[in-house]
């Protein structure tokens, strides 16, 4: 039986404050097969790892992450005197550690994601997902190497992603964990696609979920799923 992966939602959100160097560090120690990371462009066209348009709900500070420099970004606090990393500063603590999966939140990501990924050598440490399908298209179509999975949580998304199959191309499916169904899983993996379930923090839902066959799961939470912190 082929083990169910557990991704460590914006690192190890649970247990640091999401999306910093030391969140990406407790899902290595964790133990995750993989780190999920949420990325963005600074008006200076860097790449940065941050959730949210603006940054005031998640830093001590206020605008628009594409209307501030790089600087300006680094003298953001996110909590416990944490800094908003760059794209490179997690490549170079997660290489050969801990897989990424790297979610493209904004235009420009894929062609500036994709470069990093080649220059670091990481394309077999690295699968890409995104809400967008045109920035799936986009990386696809720069690297077709790279796996991609689409973002939904729609019953009309659901339905329409077995087209997007051949469109995007797509090797992975990533819908909201209450959507999935063993039937899914299964018209899925009869394709030859895997299946990442994302917002798993119950142990209940996760053991479901894994009762099924679902090839991934994204949580805060990852010891709960993890043997050492469950015998």
């Amino acid at each position: 039986m082929i083990k169910t992966k557990i991704v460590g939602h914006k690192g190890a959100a649970g247990y640091a404050p999401e999306n910093t160097l030391t969140s990406f560090q407790k899902a290595i120690d964790v133990g995750c097969d993989r780190a999920e990371l949420d990325v963005r462009l600074t008006k200076d066209n860097q790449v940065v790892v941050f959730h949210d348009k603006e940054v005031s709900a998640l830093t001590d500070g206020e605008g628009f992450v594409n209307e501030m420099t790089l600087d300006e970004i680094k003298k953001l606090n996110c909590g416990d005197g944490e800094k908003i990393p760059t794209l490179q500063e997690v490549v170079d603590l997660c290489k050969d550690k801990i897989d990424l999966q790297i979610e493209l939140k904004a235009e420009g990501t894929p062609e500036l994601v994709n470069e990093i990924v080649v220059k670091n050598e990481i394309e077999d440490q690295v699968v890409i997902t995104s809400f967008k399908e045109n920035f799936l298209k986009e990386i696809k179509s720069l690297n077709p190497d790279l796996k991609v999975g689409l973002l939904f949580y729609t019953n009309e998304a659901m339905l329409k992603i077995w087209e997007l199959t051949e469109e995007i191309p797509l090797d992975f499916f990533a819908p909201h964990s209450e959507m999935v169904t063993k039937e899914f899983i299964e018209k899925a993996h009869d394709i030859g696609k895997t299946v990442y379930a994302y917002r798993v923090n119950e142990k209940d839902l996760g053991d479901k979920l894994i009762s099924m066959g679902v090839d991934s799961i994204g949580t805060d939470f990852p010891k709960l799923f993890i043997s050492r912190y469950n015998d």
